[in-house]
């Protein structure tokens, strides 16, 4: 018994000291999108208030910069959820408040889901972003967030880092570890209790599972939309490639060809099938290139067309998959299916899936997992026919 009173406190301690995390501070890094010839990096900083320290779920405020330089930026308050428990965060741009950018630039709002970490001296936050056009809502792309806690600010703190700055010295003393240090001991005087406790090897590793960090996959959360290339939160419009037009090509005669009826693979029977994107071309010529959408991280696919293999266990990386589908008039209608064969090292299995018909390039953020998969549709009309 008396064992483990002795502990009981060591455990509480540490608890308290895991509660305790205060994420209020300057985070600095970057973000990025899109990919290829098309990625672009913008530097980006969050100064974060964190309300209240009692419960797991804690609300925070504060403000984003976004920017190439200080000269060109954007800045926007934010709102938010900490989650002590499992170490995860929503920060969610609500407003702009400074905008200083280019023309033809156009600001967007964030929500980042970024996750908890700290090693040694070096306390990060990472995770993805989605965003919507500020004026009209429309989609402005996702992509990655990586932030390290940071002393100085790029721009000027808010004044709750300053209140802050000057209430810091107390609670630092209050919670070093030599206090606690010195009231263990103080519980040793009998020599044979101290000897037993010292020789009791799994009590002390029930201390070991607070240590890790858990992982809450942010990326889950990501929505499956239709993207465009984002300029976010002020920073300048990312340039735009001249698609390639491809002159129109006479259709051929039609021919009595018996449609082959391919039965629907188990992998999309059993799994939802979200569709992402409806595209109507009157080209007969697709393209469709598929990227690792973030870190690559061993993530694999198998694309169907109308339930036909057309790329079976592909691995995502910078260079794309690339897949050329021809369309007529007796194939007009083409549901193209991504599966995730595996998630990776990190979930869920995400993709940029560009494709190119008709003189029009479409770029969309795809993913899925061991219970949904990615669906999108192309129908080719015969050029004068897309309205019938």
């Amino acid at each position: 018994m008396m064992k483990l009173r002795l502990l009981l406190p060591l455990f509480i301690l540490i608890g308290s000291l895991v509660n305790a995390q205060d994420i209020t501070g300057i985070w600095r890094g970057y973000f990025n999108s899109g990919y290829g010839y098309f990625k672009q990096q913008y530097k980006y900083e969050v100064q974060i208030n964190q309300l209240g320290n009692n419960a797991s779920q804690k609300g925070i405020q504060g403000v984003t910069y976004s920017y190439h330089s200080t000269t060109f930026y954007g800045k926007a308050t934010l709102q938010g959820i900490y989650d002590a428990k499992n170490k995860s965060l929503t920060i969610k741009e609500t407003k702009l408040v400074e905008l200083k950018i280019a023309d033809k630039s156009e600001p967007c709002l964030m929500t980042c889901y970024l996750d908890y970490n700290k090693d040694g001296k070096t306390e990060t936050l990472v995770g993805t972003f989605i965003s919507v056009n500020a004026n009209n809502k429309s989609d402005c792309g996702s992509g990655n967030v990586y932030l390290e806690r940071m002393d100085e600010s790029d721009f000027v703190k808010e004044d709750f880092l300053i209140k802050k700055q000057k209430t810091t010295p107390p609670p630092v003393t209050k919670s070093t570890p030599p206090p606690v240090a010195k009231t263990t001991p103080q519980k040793q005087p009998p020599v044979t209790e101290q000897k037993k406790a010292a020789t009791t090897p799994p009590v002390a590793k029930k201390t070991n599972p607070v240590v890790p960090q858990k992982k809450n996959p942010a990326t889950a959360i990501t929505k499956d939309v239709p993207q465009k290339k984002p300029v976010l939160t002020g920073a300048d419009t990312i340039a735009k490639s001249n698609p390639v037009i491809l002159p129109p090509v006479e259709p051929p005669a039609q021919k009595d060809i018996t449609k082959k009826i391919i039965p629907v693979p188990d992998v999309i029977k059993e799994r939802l099938n979200p569709l992402v994107k409806t595209i109507v071309t009157n080209s007969q010529d697709i393209l469709i290139q598929l990227y690792d959408n973030g870190e690559i991280d061993g993530d694999t696919i198998t694309v169907y067309d109308n339930n036909e293999v057309i790329a079976y266990k592909k691995g995502l990386t910078g260079k794309p998959i690339t897949l050329n589908i021809k369309a007529d008039l007796n194939n007009s209608h083409h549901e193209f299916v991504m599966v995730a064969n595996n998630l990776g090292t990190i979930a869920p299995n995400t993709a940029l899936m560009v494709i190119t018909t008709g003189g029009k390039r479409y770029e969309l953020f795809i993913s899925s997992d061991e219970t949904k998969n990615a669906k999108v549709v192309i129908d080719y009309k015969m050029p004068g026919k897309e309205s019938k």
